[in-house]
């Protein structure tokens, strides 16, 4: 079996959590810690990096710094992970969910305005599977309403819109680093800013909003979001290889693109000038000739030896998450569409180019037999 996602873990990683280990900094404190939030910070060109524990909690905490409150709405795409929504619900405030454009799957700058109201306070941008998405009409709304900017670039670590950094737009970007992500610490996340309040609350938020002067007497309500001395040893190591994982993950992306525009029935997500995608994953699009659902392929994918998964379901479709719909919502075609026919290949730096012959034979085989006449 290929399986979906592998991380790469080198010799500098183990060497750093044993060091962990051997002087016994296991926990939230460290000097790994500190170096890696400076490494991350220096790569972006920012004042502020925060590691915390994962990509969701860098979301609630970027909201809370921000200033969103219990009662505010803020706009999120429909099509991305659950924790977007959750992020804001922990915080008291409404999810309003925003369609995506059909070339780039990330929040359409189009649908917005028709969510705008008195009580709405923030955009979430997500750039979806490392395509950035058109940052620069989502800032022209957001100046023109007065709005927060918080980047979720969990997908698009290295990637750049008209060579900028994804994450360096907004007032804060968020990242994950999970086991998938193109640097990982196991789990974990981490937030950019140059915003110095933003920082120091977030830095509040995420250690139980511990005294100043009497540690014990709390300021506020926070979590204990922090990363621990382990996770960071090993984000010290891995984003030194930032630069070589993006080169490789474009590099197997133009091998995946080729290979697939020979084959019928599936599109490969497109990249769009004045943008450098670092793939987060190598997705496709089904034609809706073909008759099978994104759920389906994956199945059958499955049963040949390749490891794949289904696109989001869209938030507005979620159960839980129902009652944020306005009843007079504009449809989500786009995010329904990429649920129904999308799904994404195997996306492991250690993908060769016969693996991906192998992926493309078997999705070729799946095809072959269900294409509607």
């Amino acid at each position: 079996m290929i399986p979906v996602f592998e991380p790469l873990i080198g010799k500098e990683e183990f060497k750093n959590v044993n060091d962990c280990l051997e002087t016994n900094w296991i926990s939230s404190a460290g000097k790994y810690i500190s170096q890696f939030e400076k490494s991350f910070a220096n790569f972006h060109g920012v004042k502020h990096a925060i590691a915390l524990s994962n990509g969701t909690a860098a979301l609630e905490v970027a909201l809370h710094a921000s200033g969103i409150k219990k009662g505010d709405e803020v706009i999120v795409p429909s099509f991305t992970i659950i924790s977007v929504a959750v992020a804001v619900m922990r915080l008291g405030a409404i999810p309003r969910f925003a369609d995506v454009e059909l070339e780039t799957w990330n929040i359409d700058p189009s649908y917005l305005e028709s969510l705008i109201n008195k009580k709405t306070r923030a955009i979430i941008a997500v750039h979806s599977f490392g395509h950035p998405a058109a940052i620069d009409k989502i800032l022209d709304i957001a100046q023109r309403y007065q709005l927060k900017v918080i980047e979720d670039t969990a997908e698009a670590l290295g990637s750049k819109y008209k060579d900028k950094l994804c994450g360096t737009f907004g007032d804060i970007g968020t990242f994950s680093l999970y086991a998938n992500k193109l640097i990982t610490t196991g789990e974990g996340g981490i937030l950019i800013t140059n915003n110095d309040d933003y920082a120091l609350l977030a830095r509040k938020y995420i250690n139980l909003y511990f005294g100043q002067t009497e540690r014990f007497s709390h300021e506020d309500l926070g979590f204990n979001f922090r990363m621990t001395n382990i996770q960071a040893s090993i984000g010290c190591a891995q984003i030194k290889k930032i630069d070589f994982y993006s080169s490789e993950k474009i590099r197997i992306g133009k091998i995946y693109e080729e290979k697939i525009s020979h084959l019928e029935n599936f599109s490969f997500q497109k990249t769009l000038p004045n943008t450098h995608h670092v793939y987060w994953m190598y997705t496709l699009l089904a034609s809706n000739n073909l008759n099978l659902s994104g759920f389906e392929i994956v199945r059958l994918l499955k049963e040949r030896g390749v490891d794949s998964r289904q696109l989001f379901k869209g938030l507005h479709l979620q159960k839980p998450l129902k009652r944020f719909l306005l009843k007079d919502q504009k449809k989500l075609t786009v995010t329904e569409h990429l649920y129904e026919k999308g799904f994404y290949l195997p996306s492991s730096l250690k993908l060769t180019e016969k693996d991906i012959d192998f992926i493309l034979n078997a999705l070729n085989d799946v095809a072959s037999c269900k294409t509607k006449k």
